[in-house]
C-alpha cells in the first residue's frame, strides 16, 4: 500500500525528470553562465582567500593555546605549520597538477 509519504516522493521525482526533460539545459547545470565557471570562481576563491585565512587563524588559534601553557600547543603548532604550508602553496600544487593533467 502506498503511503502519503511515499506518494509525495513518486510525485517530486516525476517532477524533476519533466522539468528536466522540458528544460535540458538545466539538466547540464548551464543556468545563467556556466555552471563551469561558477566553479572555476568558487575554486580559485577558496584557493586564494579560505584556505591561508584557515592558516593564519590556525596559527594564532596554536600560538594561544602554547601561551596559556598548553602541552600539546607543540605539536599543533607543527600540525599548523605544516598545513599552513600546504595552504599558501595550494595555487601553485594545484596549476602543477593542472599543467601535469595538459589543461
Amino acid at each position: 500500500m502506498i503511503n502519503k509519504s511515499n506518494l509525495l516522493s513518486l510525485g517530486l521525482m516525476v517532477g524533476l525528470f519533466t522539468l528536466l526533460a522540458f528544460y535540458p539545459d538545466s539538466a547540464f547545470a548551464q543556468i545563467g553562465g556556466g555552471f563551469e565557471s561558477k566553479m572555476q570562481g568558487l575554486t580559485t576563491k577558496l584557493i586564494t582567500v579560505i584556505l591561508p585565512l584557515v592558516s593564519v587563524l590556525g596559527l594564532v588559534y596554536a600560538v594561544i593555546l602554547a601561551l596559556t601553557g598548553d602541552g600539546a600547543a607543540k605539536g599543533r603548532i607543527i600540525m599548523v605549520i605544516v598545513c599552513s604550508i600546504v595552504g599558501f602553496m595550494a595555487p601553485h600544487i594545484i596549476g602543477w597538477f593542472q599543467s601535469a593533467a595538459g589543461q
